[in-house]
C-alpha cells in the first residue's frame, strides 16, 4: 500500500426556513489539513438566540484558535482543549453576551504526532466510517443530553462535552460531522450509506464541495426546515 493521503469536503446551506424568512445560515464549518494533523468544526447557533450566527462563527474561530496552541502540546489533553476552546470563543464574542450567542460545537483534531481528539456538546453528530455498512457514532445518544440542549453560551460543565480519543484514520476511513439538521434525518442504519454516497458520488464530480451544497439543498426528507452542515475527512492511498 502506498503512502496514505487525508482528503476534506465540506458544505453549509440555509433550510427553508431561513430562506423564506430572509434570515443567513446559523451553522458554521472549518476543515484545514495542515501537515499530518487536521481539524475539522461544525458548529450550529441556536436560532433562539439574537446572535445565534455570530456565535458560530465566533466557536470556529475558537476552535481554530485553540487547535493552534493544543496541535503543539504532545502531552495536552482533551479537557485543556476544551478549556482553550471556551476562553478563546469568549474573546472572540467581544461585546456581545453569550448567552446572545449560544451554539452547538462540534470538533475533530488531529495532532502532527497522530494523537487526536473529537469533542461535542450539545446536538449534532460525530461518526467514524469504516468498511461498507460499518459506522460507529461517537455521538452518545441523543436521551443522554439534559433535555435542553447544551452549548456555548448555557450553563453547563466539562462533563457535558463528549470527548473521545481518535487517532490517524486508516486507508479508506472516514470522520463525519453533521449538524442536527443532517443527523436528525439520518437513521442509523443510513449514516454508513450517506458516507458512502459522499465518497463514491459527490467526490467524483468536478466541484465536490458545490454538489455537496446543491445535495443539501434538495434534502429529500418532506418539510426539512433546519439549516444543513456536513464535513467529512477520509485517508486514501495515493494514486
Amino acid at each position: 500500500m502506498g503512502p496514505l493521503s487525508l482528503r476534506m469536503v465540506g458544505a453549509s446551506v440555509r433550510g427553508p426556513a431561513h430562506v423564506r424568512a430572509g434570515v443567513p445560515n446559523q451553522d458554521a464549518w472549518y476543515a484545514r489539513i495542515r501537515g499530518k494533523g487536521a481539524l475539522a468544526v461544525v458548529a450550529d447557533g441556536m436560532g433562539s438566540r439574537s446572535a445565534s450566527r455570530e456565535g458560530a462563527r465566533a466557536a470556529v474561530a475558537a476552535c481554530r484558535m485553540a487547535w493552534n496552541h493544543w496541535a503543539a502540546a504532545p502531552r495536552g489533553s482533551a479537557e485543556d482543549l476544551v478549556r482553550l476552546i471556551e476562553v478563546c470563543w469568549r474573546l472572540r464574542l467581544g461585546l456581545i453576551p453569550p448567552d446572545d450567542a449560544a451554539t452547538t460545537c462540534l470538533v475533530y483534531a488531529l495532532r502532527p504526532d497522530g494523537t487526536g481528539v473529537a469533542l461535542q456538546l450539545g446536538d449534532g453528530l460525530i461518526g467514524l466510517h469504516g468498511a461498507p455498512g460499518a459506522f460507529r457514532a461517537l455521538t452518545p445518544e441523543r436521551a443522554a443530553f439534559a433535555s435542553e440542549t447544551r452549548a456555548l453560551g448555557t450553563p453547563h460543565g466539562l462533563r457535558d462535552w463528549m470527548m473521545e480519543p481518535v487517532g490517524v484514520l486508516g486507508s479508506g476511513m472516514a470522520v463525519l460531522l453533521a449538524s442536527d439538521g443532517v443527523s436528525d434525518d439520518l437513521l442509523p442504519e443510513k449514516r454508513s450509506g450517506f458516507v458512502d454516497w459522499i465518497q463514491d458520488e459527490v467526490i467524483a464530480t468536478p466541484k465536490p464541495g458545490l454538489s455537496l451544497a446543491k445535495a443539501l439543498r434538495n434534502w429529500p426528507v418532506p418539510r426539512h426546515l433546519d439549516d444543513k452542515t456536513v464535513v467529512l475527512l477520509w485517508e486514501q492511498p495515493d494514486e
